[in-house]
């Protein structure tokens, strides 16, 4: 089972899911894409009981069941604040022990920022369809231009989001993130993400939406990159229609020894289009970087 907490990090509230109670060891955490849920990994962590340590599941600033501020706005949102406030959250849930960070797209995004902003706080980061340039491609795009066009965009932006809150039509509308469609429908994971991240997806605050597409654009950490100094794994579908598949390229250019797994034929989604290569090749690099064989 596992438990959620809230915390209160510079007026910010971040939710927080203990996903495998009792384990020892490294901590994990895992980080989600934009409009997701933090129950978006309830079922991709417990796979690796051997390998991980307790597993956290984060919610990204802004993401239900996290709050941004009273008064917060565009101006507000960057990847130092991003990185600020998760780094608080992540020190109050492993008392300040160096932490592996997985994120998913926008995740990924957060997880680097974390790691060029407070890297005492991190010791592995996977970039899952992340980015360093956050100019995306297919619906996302189209999301991104409909709220930089104006109020009536943005408008058309919410209702949208708001029409696609019931579970059949979320996991309808999945598709527009996989490259490999049957493979996104044949995974039984699927439904049960759909399932656990309806709730929350249903209570998102569009107002905090909009403004992460109104931003997004003209956001770039690319010229930060080369800070890291940990083990760095960006994994990329060569078919992903909504983050331009060159982002995990220029990642791993900019990180030294950085290390880039592609999945052929995939998109977006890869953990759910190529299940059993995800975790092989994912299990595979977290036990030949692990602190043991890091020295």
């Amino acid at each position: 089972m596992t438990e959620l907490r809230l915390f209160e990090i510079d007026d910010h509230k971040i939710g927080t899911l203990l996903l495998n109670p009792g384990v020892q060891g490294e901590p994990v955490i895992f980080l989600h894409g934009i409009t997701a849920s933090l129950h978006a990994w309830v079922g991709s962590s417990v796979k690796f009981p051997e390998t991980l340590g307790p597993c956290y599941s984060v919610s990204l600033p802004g993401h239900y069941p996290a709050a941004f501020p009273e008064g917060f706005n565009t101006n507000m949102l960057t990847p130092e604040m991003i990185a600020e406030v998760l780094a608080k959250a992540i020190r109050q849930l492993t008392s300040g022990k160096p932490a592996t960070l997985i994120g998913h797209s926008t995740g990924g995004f957060s997880a680097l920022a974390v790691a060029i902003y407070h890297p005492e706080l991190v010791r592995r980061v996977v970039s899952v369809s992340g980015f360093a340039q956050g100019r995306w491609t297919g619906a996302l795009g189209f999301y991104q231009n409909l709220v930089r066009s104006g109020a009536t965009g943005t408008t058309i932006f919410k209702s949208l989001f708001r029409s696609v809150r019931r579970y059949r039509l979320l996991r309808a509308v999945m598709r527009i993130y996989a490259a490999d469609v049957p493979a996104l429908y044949r995974n039984p994971e699927l439904d049960d993400m759909v399932r656990a991240s309806l709730p929350d997806f249903c209570s998102l605050d569009l107002d905090a939406m909009a403004m992460y597409f109104q931003v997004m654009p003209n956001t770039d950490i690319t010229h930060l990159l080369h800070k890291i100094s940990v083990p760095v794994l960006a994994m990329v579908g060569d078919r992903d229609p909504t983050v331009p598949p060159e982002q995990a390229h220029v990642i791993v250019e900019h990180i030294q020894g950085a290390e880039l797994a592609v999945f052929n034929g995939a998109g977006h989604l890869i953990s759910t289009e190529r299940p059993e290569d995800y975790q092989t090749i994912l299990s595979k690099w977290l036990a030949q970087n692990s602190w043991k064989n890091s020295g």
